[in-house]
Protein backbone atom coordinates (compact mmCIF):
# COMPACT_ATOMS: atom_id res chain seq x y z
CA UNK A 1 0.00 0.00 0.00
CA UNK A 2 2.70 2.64 1.28
CA UNK A 3 4.71 1.75 -1.91
CA UNK A 4 1.71 2.63 -4.06
CA UNK A 5 1.05 5.86 -2.32
CA UNK A 6 5.09 6.35 -2.90
CA UNK A 7 4.60 6.46 -6.90
CA UNK A 8 3.34 8.95 -9.12
CA UNK A 9 0.16 8.39 -10.70
CA UNK A 10 0.65 10.57 -13.55
CA UNK A 11 3.50 8.68 -14.97
CA UNK A 12 5.87 6.15 -14.38
CA UNK A 13 9.47 7.60 -13.01
CA UNK A 14 12.13 7.75 -16.15
CA UNK A 15 15.17 5.54 -15.90
CA UNK A 16 17.97 7.75 -14.68
CA UNK A 17 20.93 7.23 -16.21
CA UNK A 18 24.21 5.83 -15.39
CA UNK A 19 26.63 8.01 -13.39
CA UNK A 20 30.11 7.87 -14.76
CA UNK A 21 32.84 6.96 -12.72
CA UNK A 22 35.57 8.62 -11.59
CA UNK A 23 39.13 6.47 -13.16
CA UNK A 24 41.22 7.67 -11.02
CA UNK A 25 42.31 8.55 -6.91
CA UNK A 26 43.85 11.70 -8.52
CA UNK A 27 40.34 12.52 -9.76
CA UNK A 28 38.48 10.90 -6.90
CA UNK A 29 40.39 13.38 -4.52
CA UNK A 30 39.83 16.47 -6.84
CA UNK A 31 35.78 16.27 -7.83
CA UNK A 32 35.52 19.72 -8.87
CA UNK A 33 38.07 18.89 -11.67
CA UNK A 34 35.44 16.66 -13.12
CA UNK A 35 31.78 16.98 -13.27
CA UNK A 36 29.19 13.97 -13.86
CA UNK A 37 27.20 14.32 -17.05
CA UNK A 38 23.20 13.71 -16.88
CA UNK A 39 22.16 12.90 -20.64
CA UNK A 40 18.63 13.44 -19.16
CA UNK A 41 19.34 16.92 -18.55
CA UNK A 42 21.29 19.67 -19.99
CA UNK A 43 22.86 20.56 -16.71
CA UNK A 44 26.24 18.91 -15.04
CA UNK A 45 26.26 18.32 -11.62
CA UNK A 46 29.30 17.01 -9.43
CA UNK A 47 28.74 13.26 -7.77
CA UNK A 48 29.23 14.07 -3.93
CA UNK A 49 31.65 12.14 -2.53
CA UNK A 50 32.15 11.45 1.17
CA UNK A 51 35.15 14.05 1.85
CA UNK A 52 32.77 16.66 0.45
CA UNK A 53 29.86 16.61 3.11
CA UNK A 54 31.90 15.37 6.04
CA UNK A 55 35.04 17.22 5.23
CA UNK A 56 37.68 16.73 8.17
CA UNK A 57 35.28 14.61 9.73
CA UNK A 58 35.79 12.07 7.39
CA UNK A 59 39.69 11.70 7.86
CA UNK A 60 39.44 12.22 11.72
CA UNK A 61 36.90 9.44 12.36
CA UNK A 62 39.62 6.48 11.08
CA UNK A 63 41.13 7.86 14.54
CA UNK A 64 38.32 6.30 16.73
CA UNK A 65 39.51 2.77 15.97
CA UNK A 66 35.51 2.34 14.69
CA UNK A 67 35.58 2.88 11.38
CA UNK A 68 35.11 -0.41 9.44
CA UNK A 69 34.71 1.01 6.25
CA UNK A 70 36.32 -0.82 2.83
CA UNK A 71 39.28 1.32 3.35
CA UNK A 72 40.10 1.08 6.69
CA UNK A 73 42.82 -1.79 6.98
CA UNK A 74 41.41 -2.71 10.52
CA UNK A 75 38.38 -2.31 12.53
CA UNK A 76 39.07 -2.47 16.29
CA UNK A 77 35.59 -2.74 18.10
CA UNK A 78 36.49 -1.02 20.99
CA UNK A 79 33.47 -0.37 22.50
CA UNK A 80 35.52 -0.07 25.46
CA UNK A 81 24.47 8.26 49.68
CA UNK A 82 21.62 9.77 48.03
CA UNK A 83 21.56 13.78 46.98
CA UNK A 84 25.14 13.93 48.77
CA UNK A 85 27.78 15.68 46.47
CA UNK A 86 29.41 12.75 45.89
CA UNK A 87 25.96 11.24 44.45
CA UNK A 88 24.82 14.11 42.14
CA UNK A 89 28.54 14.76 41.36
CA UNK A 90 29.28 10.27 39.95
CA UNK A 91 26.00 10.86 38.35
CA UNK A 92 26.36 14.09 36.11
CA UNK A 93 29.91 12.81 34.76
CA UNK A 94 28.38 8.89 34.58
CA UNK A 95 25.24 9.43 32.50
CA UNK A 96 27.20 11.53 30.00
CA UNK A 97 30.00 9.50 30.14
CA UNK A 98 27.34 6.37 28.92
CA UNK A 99 26.10 7.77 26.04
CA UNK A 100 29.83 7.58 24.54
CA UNK A 101 29.01 3.46 24.11
CA UNK A 102 25.89 4.67 21.45
CA UNK A 103 28.75 7.08 19.63
CA UNK A 104 30.72 4.38 19.55
CA UNK A 105 28.37 2.07 18.56
CA UNK A 106 26.99 4.13 15.69
CA UNK A 107 30.44 5.15 14.17
CA UNK A 108 30.42 1.57 13.90
CA UNK A 109 27.90 0.84 11.93
CA UNK A 110 27.89 3.91 9.59
CA UNK A 111 30.94 2.53 8.34
CA UNK A 112 30.34 -1.14 8.53
CA UNK A 113 27.36 -0.29 6.44
CA UNK A 114 28.68 2.42 4.38
CA UNK A 115 25.82 4.92 5.16
CA UNK A 116 28.00 8.26 4.18
CA UNK A 117 28.42 6.79 0.55
CA UNK A 118 24.88 5.81 0.16
CA UNK A 119 23.96 8.66 1.58
CA UNK A 120 26.22 10.63 -0.79
CA UNK A 121 24.59 8.67 -3.49
CA UNK A 122 21.16 9.41 -2.99
CA UNK A 123 21.74 12.97 -1.85
CA UNK A 124 23.38 13.44 -5.82
CA UNK A 125 20.26 12.44 -7.28
CA UNK A 126 17.89 14.43 -5.63
CA UNK A 127 19.87 17.37 -6.49
CA UNK A 128 19.53 16.50 -10.35
CA UNK A 129 15.90 16.67 -9.77
CA UNK A 130 16.67 20.65 -8.97
CA UNK A 131 14.61 23.49 -11.01
CA UNK A 132 17.30 25.45 -11.14
CA UNK A 133 21.25 25.00 -9.43
CA UNK A 134 22.29 26.14 -6.35
CA UNK A 135 25.96 25.85 -5.65
CA UNK A 136 25.92 27.63 -2.47
CA UNK A 137 23.74 25.08 -0.88
CA UNK A 138 26.27 22.22 -1.70
CA UNK A 139 29.34 24.30 -0.33
CA UNK A 140 29.67 22.62 3.54
CA UNK A 141 33.23 24.35 4.47
CA UNK A 142 31.16 26.90 6.98
CA UNK A 143 29.66 23.84 8.74
CA UNK A 144 32.83 21.76 8.94
CA UNK A 145 34.59 25.07 10.57
CA UNK A 146 31.57 25.47 12.88
CA UNK A 147 31.61 22.14 13.86
CA UNK A 148 35.45 21.97 14.50
CA UNK A 149 35.06 25.65 16.70
CA UNK A 150 32.14 24.15 18.67
CA UNK A 151 34.24 21.01 19.59
CA UNK A 152 36.77 23.06 21.66
CA UNK A 153 34.44 24.07 24.19
CA UNK A 154 33.04 20.58 24.38
CA UNK A 155 36.77 19.22 25.08
CA UNK A 156 37.62 21.50 27.80
CA UNK A 157 34.10 20.89 29.61
CA UNK A 158 35.03 16.84 29.05
CA UNK A 159 38.60 17.34 30.17
CA UNK A 160 38.98 19.85 32.83
CA UNK A 161 36.97 18.58 36.03
CA UNK A 162 39.22 15.61 35.33
CA UNK A 163 42.93 17.30 35.40
CA UNK A 164 41.27 19.56 38.21
CA UNK A 165 41.23 16.02 39.99
CA UNK A 166 44.06 14.90 38.62
CA UNK A 167 46.06 17.78 40.75
CA UNK A 168 44.63 16.82 43.83
CA UNK A 169 45.39 12.84 43.43
CA UNK A 170 41.84 12.23 42.89
CA UNK A 171 38.82 10.75 40.09
CA UNK A 172 36.17 12.73 41.87
CA UNK A 173 36.29 15.91 43.78
CA UNK A 174 36.81 15.37 47.60
CA UNK A 175 37.36 11.91 47.60
CA UNK A 176 40.04 9.49 48.50
CA UNK A 177 43.75 9.82 46.93
CA UNK A 178 43.94 7.30 44.04
CA UNK A 179 46.87 6.10 42.51
CA UNK A 180 48.26 8.61 39.99
CA UNK A 181 48.05 5.36 37.19
CA UNK A 182 43.86 6.01 37.44
CA UNK A 183 43.86 9.42 37.90
CA UNK A 184 45.87 9.27 34.55
CA UNK A 185 43.30 7.03 32.53
CA UNK A 186 40.51 9.43 33.43
CA UNK A 187 42.25 12.35 31.76
CA UNK A 188 42.66 10.02 28.99
CA UNK A 189 39.43 8.08 29.12
CA UNK A 190 37.61 11.90 29.07
CA UNK A 191 39.94 13.22 25.82
CA UNK A 192 38.92 9.82 23.88
CA UNK A 193 35.57 10.47 25.34
CA UNK A 194 35.49 13.91 23.46
CA UNK A 195 36.60 12.66 20.43
CA UNK A 196 34.16 10.05 19.76
CA UNK A 197 31.33 12.04 21.00
CA UNK A 198 32.54 14.91 18.55
CA UNK A 199 32.88 12.68 15.57
CA UNK A 200 29.58 11.31 15.79
CA UNK A 201 27.95 15.07 16.52
CA UNK A 202 29.14 16.16 13.76
CA UNK A 203 27.89 13.06 11.40
CA UNK A 204 24.47 13.52 12.57
CA UNK A 205 24.80 17.24 12.39
CA UNK A 206 25.98 17.54 8.59
CA UNK A 207 23.57 14.44 7.95
CA UNK A 208 20.66 16.45 8.93
CA UNK A 209 22.34 19.89 7.68
CA UNK A 210 22.48 18.58 4.06
CA UNK A 211 18.72 17.14 4.30
CA UNK A 212 17.43 20.22 5.52
CA UNK A 213 19.20 22.25 2.94
CA UNK A 214 16.98 19.92 0.06
CA UNK A 215 13.88 20.43 1.98
CA UNK A 216 14.15 24.07 2.43
CA UNK A 217 15.30 24.63 -1.07
CA UNK A 218 12.12 21.77 -2.58
CA UNK A 219 10.00 24.32 -0.39
CA UNK A 220 11.31 27.67 -2.25
CA UNK A 221 10.94 26.03 -5.84
CA UNK A 222 7.69 24.74 -5.08
CA UNK A 223 6.32 28.04 -3.76
CA UNK A 224 7.70 29.64 -6.57
CA UNK A 225 6.39 27.14 -9.16
CA UNK A 226 2.95 27.70 -7.26
CA UNK A 227 3.03 31.70 -7.26
CA UNK A 228 4.23 31.66 -11.31
CA UNK A 229 1.35 28.88 -11.40
CA UNK A 230 2.99 26.50 -13.58
CA UNK A 231 2.26 23.70 -11.47
CA UNK A 232 -0.75 22.47 -13.21
CA UNK A 233 2.35 22.02 -16.26
CA UNK A 234 2.11 17.85 -15.81
CA UNK A 235 5.80 18.40 -16.36
CA UNK A 236 6.95 20.51 -13.62
CA UNK A 237 4.76 18.91 -11.51
CA UNK A 238 5.52 15.37 -12.29
CA UNK A 239 9.35 16.65 -11.60
CA UNK A 240 8.22 17.95 -8.28
CA UNK A 241 6.47 15.03 -7.64
CA UNK A 242 9.33 12.51 -7.84
CA UNK A 243 12.18 14.97 -6.13
CA UNK A 244 9.38 14.81 -3.36
CA UNK A 245 9.86 11.14 -3.32
CA UNK A 246 13.25 10.75 -3.27
CA UNK A 247 13.61 13.30 -0.38
CA UNK A 248 11.10 11.31 1.55
CA UNK A 249 12.62 8.05 0.55
CA UNK A 250 16.25 10.16 2.10
CA UNK A 251 14.75 10.80 5.02
CA UNK A 252 13.21 6.94 5.87
CA UNK A 253 16.70 5.94 5.10
CA UNK A 254 18.91 8.73 7.27
CA UNK A 255 16.47 7.81 10.23
CA UNK A 256 16.61 4.15 10.00
CA UNK A 257 20.51 4.92 10.04
CA UNK A 258 20.67 7.59 12.72
CA UNK A 259 17.81 6.85 15.46
CA UNK A 260 19.91 4.76 17.79
CA UNK A 261 22.27 7.42 17.87
CA UNK A 262 18.96 10.42 17.74
CA UNK A 263 16.70 8.19 20.03
CA UNK A 264 19.26 7.09 23.07
CA UNK A 265 21.56 9.84 23.17
CA UNK A 266 19.56 12.57 24.52
CA UNK A 267 18.22 10.56 27.33
CA UNK A 268 21.24 10.26 29.14
CA UNK A 269 22.33 14.22 28.66
CA UNK A 270 19.06 15.20 29.84
CA UNK A 271 20.09 12.54 32.83
CA UNK A 272 23.24 14.86 33.12
CA UNK A 273 21.28 17.96 33.04
CA UNK A 274 19.11 17.20 36.06
CA UNK A 275 22.32 15.92 37.77
CA UNK A 276 23.72 19.57 37.29
CA UNK A 277 21.50 21.76 37.97
CA UNK A 278 21.37 20.21 41.56
CA UNK A 279 24.94 20.19 41.66
CA UNK A 280 24.28 24.31 41.90
CA UNK A 281 22.76 23.65 45.48
CA UNK A 282 26.62 23.21 46.60
CA UNK A 283 27.95 26.23 45.99
CA UNK A 284 29.20 26.97 49.28
CA UNK A 285 30.53 23.39 49.99
CA UNK A 286 32.93 23.54 46.98
CA UNK A 287 35.86 25.27 45.82
CA UNK A 288 34.65 28.30 43.28
CA UNK A 289 37.53 27.22 40.75
CA UNK A 290 35.62 23.81 40.54
CA UNK A 291 31.76 24.82 40.83
CA UNK A 292 32.76 27.03 37.60
CA UNK A 293 34.10 23.80 36.52
CA UNK A 294 30.65 22.10 36.61
CA UNK A 295 29.02 24.89 35.05
CA UNK A 296 30.68 25.30 32.10
CA UNK A 297 30.09 21.66 32.12
CA UNK A 298 26.38 21.89 32.83
CA UNK A 299 26.03 24.54 29.89
CA UNK A 300 28.25 22.41 27.54
CA UNK A 301 25.95 19.02 28.19
CA UNK A 302 22.73 21.52 27.34
CA UNK A 303 24.70 22.82 24.07
CA UNK A 304 25.10 19.23 22.95
CA UNK A 305 21.85 18.00 23.54
CA UNK A 306 20.27 21.10 21.59
CA UNK A 307 22.76 20.81 18.88
CA UNK A 308 21.35 17.10 18.61
CA UNK A 309 18.22 17.93 18.75
CA UNK A 310 17.38 21.20 16.78
CA UNK A 311 18.29 19.61 13.49
CA UNK A 312 15.76 16.87 14.01
CA UNK A 313 12.96 19.39 15.07
CA UNK A 314 13.85 21.91 11.76
CA UNK A 315 13.26 18.90 9.53
CA UNK A 316 9.65 18.32 10.73
CA UNK A 317 8.97 21.98 10.17
CA UNK A 318 10.53 22.28 6.77
CA UNK A 319 8.20 19.05 6.01
CA UNK A 320 5.39 20.58 8.01
CA UNK A 321 5.95 23.85 5.51
CA UNK A 322 5.85 21.19 2.03
CA UNK A 323 2.33 20.36 3.39
CA UNK A 324 0.92 23.83 3.79
CA UNK A 325 2.40 24.84 0.25
CA UNK A 326 0.39 21.98 -1.15
CA UNK A 327 -3.14 21.77 0.74
CA UNK A 328 -3.35 25.52 0.62
CA UNK A 329 -2.40 25.37 -3.41
CA UNK A 330 -6.04 26.08 -4.61
CA UNK A 331 -5.38 25.91 -8.87
CA UNK A 332 -4.40 21.90 -7.99
CA UNK A 333 -6.72 21.34 -5.91
CA UNK A 334 -9.60 22.01 -8.39
CA UNK A 335 -8.18 21.30 -11.53
CA UNK A 336 -10.09 19.67 -14.00
CA UNK A 337 -7.22 17.40 -15.02
CA UNK A 338 -7.88 13.67 -13.87
CA UNK A 339 -3.87 13.07 -13.82
CA UNK A 340 -2.51 16.44 -12.60
CA UNK A 341 -4.89 16.18 -9.81
CA UNK A 342 -4.44 12.97 -8.64
CA UNK A 343 -0.90 13.36 -8.78
CA UNK A 344 -1.44 16.34 -6.71
CA UNK A 345 -3.66 14.27 -4.13
CA UNK A 346 -0.88 11.64 -4.09
CA UNK A 347 1.76 14.11 -2.94
CA UNK A 348 -0.64 15.23 -0.32
CA UNK A 349 -1.08 12.42 1.16
CA UNK A 350 2.40 11.26 1.13
CA UNK A 351 3.80 14.23 3.13
CA UNK A 352 1.12 13.24 5.35
CA UNK A 353 1.26 10.12 6.31
CA UNK A 354 4.73 8.75 5.93
CA UNK A 355 6.44 9.05 9.64
CA UNK A 356 9.27 10.94 9.52
CA UNK A 357 9.97 11.11 12.96
CA UNK A 358 13.16 10.14 15.06
CA UNK A 359 11.68 9.10 18.36
CA UNK A 360 13.38 9.44 21.99
CA UNK A 361 13.55 5.94 23.39
CA UNK A 362 11.02 4.70 20.69
CA UNK A 363 8.09 7.12 22.71
CA UNK A 364 8.80 10.67 22.18
CA UNK A 365 9.00 12.41 18.44
CA UNK A 366 11.79 14.69 18.32
CA UNK A 367 9.41 17.58 17.49
CA UNK A 368 9.15 21.82 18.47
CA UNK A 369 6.72 21.44 20.59
CA UNK A 370 7.54 18.36 22.41
CA UNK A 371 10.90 19.68 22.68
CA UNK A 372 9.74 22.35 24.09
CA UNK A 373 8.12 20.79 26.88
CA UNK A 374 11.14 18.65 27.89
CA UNK A 375 13.42 21.79 27.94
CA UNK A 376 10.92 22.81 30.58
CA UNK A 377 9.89 20.01 32.81
CA UNK A 378 13.45 18.47 32.80
CA UNK A 379 15.66 20.99 34.25
CA UNK A 380 13.00 21.57 37.10
CA UNK A 381 13.62 18.44 38.14
CA UNK A 382 16.84 19.48 39.43
CA UNK A 383 15.21 22.15 40.81
CA UNK A 384 12.73 20.20 42.55
CA UNK A 385 16.08 17.95 44.12
CA UNK A 386 17.53 21.44 45.02
CA UNK A 387 13.83 22.31 47.19
CA UNK A 388 14.35 18.57 48.81
CA UNK A 389 17.85 19.42 49.85
CA UNK A 390 16.82 22.36 51.72
CA UNK A 391 14.23 20.75 53.38
CA UNK A 392 16.08 18.14 54.61
CA UNK A 393 18.70 20.92 55.73
CA UNK A 394 16.28 22.90 57.35
CA UNK A 395 14.83 19.98 59.67
CA UNK A 396 18.02 18.88 60.70
CA UNK A 397 19.12 16.48 58.25
CA UNK A 398 22.83 16.40 56.91
CA UNK A 399 23.13 15.89 53.03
Amino acid sequence: MKKNMLRSSLTEFPEFPEIKRRLSEQMLLNPFNKVIKYTSTPAMTPLIIPDELLGPFHILVKLTLLDCSARTPKCVPRLIAVLSFAWAESNFFSFPAIFIQFCGISIFQWTRHRFIENFSEKLSLIRTLRLETNPDLDNYKKVHALALVLSIPWLVATISWSLFNFFQGTIFYGGAESNIIFTSLMVGSNFYIWFISSISLAYYFLVFSAVNREVVYFNEELDKAKKEKILKNPGVLEKFDIRQFEILNLITVVNHSLSFFGGLVPLFLFYGIINGIYLTSFIENISFIYFAILMFTLAAILAYNLILLIPTCALQEHLNATNKILVNNDELGSSKDQKVYQTYRIMVDRIQKIDTHIHVVGAFPVIKPVLAAAMFFIPNIGFILVMIKKVIVANGGVV
